[in-house]
């Protein structure tokens, strides 16, 4: 599998967190990898006083973040927090972006999560990319059929998985979660703690891994190689 472009699309900022550690990995081997978050994050405000501020501020979070994974570009749709919708306007937007970028794999929220959010960037992203690849909707570029499709979670089914080793990139995450200051209150951990533990990690030299699922929608055109 060897990619050139990876779309990672996330309802929230901060999402594409949970992939941190590949993010991080990929780009180190020089794959560009950009990023798709839905929302403007509006409701992520731990503090009343922060309410009119919190776009502002999650935007500057994403900027430190894209820095520290080495994201290539990020692209934000700015739907209003708790209320993405896969209305038409959103799902042509997505599939323009997917047009554009012609990734080799894209990495979304699986089918199964509590949050409304995330449940609709599944159901919008999954569809856009396979109507991307369809001779439709022709003034938005010429059809790209993504090769693969990948869940970083929100899983319960029992699809084949992709266990990546990212033991020498796993302190990236505790770096980006250090980032999002905005968010450490809904994670009871300060910025000194996150930062620790990104030491920590990184001097551990432990075996950390991170897990993908195949989309159902996914086929490969061969085995995968030996020893992947």
């Amino acid at each position: 599998m060897d990619y050139e472009r990876v779309l990672v699309c996330g309802a929230h900022p901060d999402d594409e967190v949970a992939m941190a550690g590949t993010i991080a990995k990929l780009s180190g081997r020089g794959v560009q990898v950009f990023v798709l978050i839905f929302t403007d994050g509006c409701e992520g405000y731990p503090e009343p006083e922060l309410r009119e501020r919190i776009v502002e501020v999650r935007r500057r979070e994403q900027d430190a973040c894209d820095r520290i994974l080495g994201v290539h570009r990020r692209i934000c749709l700015d739907r209003p927090d708790m209320a993405l919708e896969n209305d038409k306007d959103t799902f042509l937007e997505c599939l323009r972006i997917i047009r554009e970028i012609r990734p080799d794999a894209i990495f979304t929220h699986g089918p199964y999560d509590r949050h409304r959010d995330h449940r609709a960037v599944n159901a919008i992203t999954v569809e856009a990319r396979w109507q991307a690849g369809e001779p439709v909707s022709a003034e938005l570029s010429p059809p790209w059929s993504t090769p693969h499709l990948y869940y970083y979670r929100g899983v319960l089914s029992p699809l084949p998985k992709v266990v990546v080793d990212v033991s020498e990139t796993a302190h990236k995450r505790w770096e980006a979660m250090a980032a999002y200051q905005s968010q450490h209150k809904l994670w009871g951990r300060t910025k000194e703690d996150l930062l620790r533990e990104a030491e920590r990690v990184k001097k551990s030299g432990e075996r950390y891994t991170e897990t993908f699922w195949i989309a159902e929608e996914t086929v490969f055109s061969d085995f995968p190689p030996r020893g992947l």
